[in-house]
C-alpha cells in the first residue's frame, strides 16, 4: 500500500497510484492544506480541490484486503478548516464531496463491511460548521445531501438493494437523519429555518417517508418497521410549518399509510399502526391549522381508516381502533375542543364499526367506544361546553346498533347506551338525540334488542331519560320549551310510549 501526504502553502498538482491506471489529481491553493489519497485496486480515479487554509481531504478507495474497482472520489473545499473523508470499496461506487465555507466536515463510507457495489454518495455543503455523514452498505443505493447555513447536521445510512434518500437543510442548528434497511426504500427531508429535527427509519421493502418542516424548533420523527419486525410498502408524510410543532408516525405490517400536517405553533400529532398485532392496510391522516393542538391515533388490525382534522386552538383528538374495517372521522373547528373514540378493546375487537365526531365552537366534549360488530356513533355539537357519550357492546355481545347525537347551544348533555340483557344480544338498536337550545339533557340506556329511543328537546333546562329493557321497546319524546321533564322505563317486548311537551314548566 502506498500513501502519499500533501501539505502546501500554494499551487500544487499531485497524482498517487496503487495498481494499474489509478488517477488522483490535487489541486491545493492556500496555507497547511493536507491531501491523503490511497487508491487500492484497477481503474480507481480521485480528484482532489482545496482553496484556503487547514483544510484536510481523504480519499481511500479500497484496502489491502477488498479491493476498490472503478470507484470514484471528487473532494472540492473552499474556506477554512474543512475537513472530508470518503473511502469505498466493492464495485463502482462513488463520492462527491463539496464545502464552501468553515469548519465543515464531510464524511461518506460505502461497502466496508457487506459486498455490493453500484452505490452514490453526494454531499454539499455551504457555511460555517456543518457536519454531514453517508453510510452505505449493499448494491446501488444512492444518498444525497445538502445544507446551507451553519452548524446544521445531517446522516444518512442505508444498507440493501436500491435505496434512496435525499436531504435538504436551509438555516442553522437544524438536525435531519434518515436509517434504511431492506429494497427499494424512498426517503426525502427538507427543512427551512433553526433548529428542526428530523429523524425517520426504515426496515423493509418499498416504504416511502417525506418530512418537509418549515419554521423553527418543529420535530418529525417516523418510524416504518423494527429489527423485529418489517414494514412493507408503508408511507408517512410529515408536513409542518411554524414553530414547535411535533409529529411522531411509527407502524409495522404491510401497505399502512400515514399523512400529517400542521400550521402552526406547538401542535402535536402522533400516530401508530400494527404494533401490537397482526394485519396492514391501515390508514391515518391528521391535520392540524391553529396553536397547541394535540391529535393522537392508534390503529391495530387490517383496513382501519381514521380522519382527524383541527382547527383552531387547544384542541385535543384522540382516537383509537382495534379490529378490522373500522372508520373514524373526528373535525374540531374552535377551542378547547375534546373528542375521543375507542373502536374494539384489548380483548374484544369492532369490526366495521363508524364514529364520527363533529366540533364547532368551544370546549365541547365527545366521547364514543364500542366493540363488536357494525356498531355506528355520530356525535354534532354546534356551540360551546356541550358534552356527549356514546357505549355500545361492551358487555355483552351483539352489534348494528346507532347512536346519533345532535346538539345545538350551550351546555348541554347527551348520554347513551346500548347493551344486551341476560339470553339477548345487544343489536339493532337505535338512539336519536337531538338538542336545541342550552343546558338540556337527554339520556337512554338500552339493554337488548331493536329498541327505538327517540328524544327531541328545543328550549332550554330539559330532561329526558329513557330505560329500555327487553325487545323492541320505542320512545318519542319531543319537549318544546323550557324545564321539562321526561322518564320512561320500558321492561318487556313491543312496548311504545310517546311524550309530547310544548310551552314552558
Amino acid at each position: 500500500m502506498k500513501k502519499i501526504v500533501f501539505s502546501l502553502a500554494a499551487l500544487l498538482s499531485a497524482t498517487a497510484m496503487v495498481a494499474q491506471s489509478n488517477n488522483s489529481n490535487v489541486n491545493q491553493a492556500g496555507e497547511n492544506n493536507i491531501a491523503n489519497i490511497t487508491q487500492i485496486g484497477a481503474t480507481n480515479s480521485s480528484i482532489t480541490m482545496q482553496e484556503g487554509g487547514d483544510n484536510t481531504a481523504e480519499a481511500i478507495q479500497g484496502s489491502e484486503a477488498f479491493i476498490s474497482s472503478n470507484g470514484i472520489v471528487e473532494q472540492s473545499q473552499t474556506g477554512n478548516k474543512n475537513s472530508a473523508f470518503a473511502q469505498h470499496e466493492e464495485l463502482g461506487n462513488e463520492v462527491y464531496q463539496v464545502q464552501v465555507g468553515n469548519g465543515n466536515s464531510a464524511s461518506a463510507t460505502q461497502n466496508l463491511a457487506f459486498f455490493g457495489g453500484g452505490n452514490v454518495a453526494d454531499q454539499l455543503q455551504e457555511g460555517d460548521k456543518n457536519d454531514a455523514t453517508i453510510s452505505q452498505e449493499g448494491i446501488t443505493n444512492a444518498a444525497f445531501q445538502v445544507q446551507t447555513g451553519n452548524d446544521n447536521s445531517a446522516s444518512s445510512s442505508q444498507e440493501g438493494i436500491d435505496n434512496l434518500s435525499e436531504l435538504e437543510q436551509v438555516g442553522n442548528f437544524n438536525v435531519a437523519t434518515i436509517s434504511q434497511v431492506g429494497n427499494d426504500n424512498y426517503s426525502t427531508q427538507s427543512q427551512v429555518g433553526d433548529s428542526n429535527v428530523a429523524n425517520a427509519e426504515q426496515f423493509g421493502p418499498s416504504n416511502f417517508v417525506n418530512q418537509d418542516q418549515e419554521g423553527g424548533g418543529n420535530v418529525a420523527t417516523s418510524e416504518q418497521g423494527s429489527s423485529i419486525f418489517d414494514s412493507r410498502g408503508g408511507i408517512v408524510q410529515q408536513i409542518q410549518i411554524g414553530n414547535e410543532n411535533t409529529a411522531f408516525a411509527n407502524h409495522e405490517e404491510d401497505n399502512n399509510t400515514i399523512l400529517q400536517g400542521q400550521a402552526g405553533d406547538g401542535n402535536n400529532a402522533s400516530a401508530t399502526q400494527n404494533l401490537g398485532s397482526f394485519g396492514g392496510e391501515n390508514f391515518a391522516i391528521q391535520i392540524q391549522i391553529g396553536n397547541a393542538n394535540t391529535a393522537t391515533a392508534s390503529q391495530n388490525g387490517s383496513t382501519n381508516y381514521s380522519d382527524q382534522d383541527q382547527r383552531g386552538d387547544y384542541n385535543t383528538a384522540s382516537a383509537t381502533q382495534s379490529g378490522t374495517d373500522n372508520v373514524l372521522i373526528q373535525s374540531q373547528n374552535g377551542a378547547d375542543n375534546t373528542a375521543t373514540s375507542l373502536q374494539g378493546g384489548s380483548f374484544f375487537t369492532s369490526r366495521g364499526g363508524l364514529v364520527d365526531q363533529y366540533q364547532s365552537g368551544n370546549g365541547n366534549e365527545a366521547y364514543a367506544r364500542h366493540e363488536e360488530d357494525n356498531n355506528t356513533v355520530l356525535q354534532t355539537q354546534i356551540g360551546d361546553r356541550n358534552s356527549a357519550s356514546a357505549t355500545q357492546n361492551l358487555a355483552f355481545f351483539g352489534g348494528d346498533n346507532k347512536t346519533d347525537q345532535f346538539q345545538w347551544g350551550s351546555g348541554n348533555v347527551a348520554e347513551a347506551s346500548q347493551e344486551g340483557d341476560s339470553g339477548i344480544r345487544g343489536e339493532a338498536n337505535l338512539v336519536l338525540q337531538l338538542q336545541i337550545g342550552n343546558e338540556n339533557i337527554a339520556m337512554s340506556s338500552q339493554n337488548g334488542a331493536s329498541n327505538v329511543s327517540d328524544i327531541w328537546q328545543d328550549g332550554n333546562s330539559n330532561m329526558a331519560e329513557d330505560i329500555q329493557f327487553g325487545t323492541g321497546n320505542t320512545t318519542f319524546v319531543t319537549q318544546v320549551g323550557d324545564m321539562h321533564t321526561s322518564t320512561i322505563l320500558q321492561t318487556g317486548t313491543n312496548n311504545a310510549a310517546v311524550v309530547t311537551q310544548v310551552g314552558s314548566n
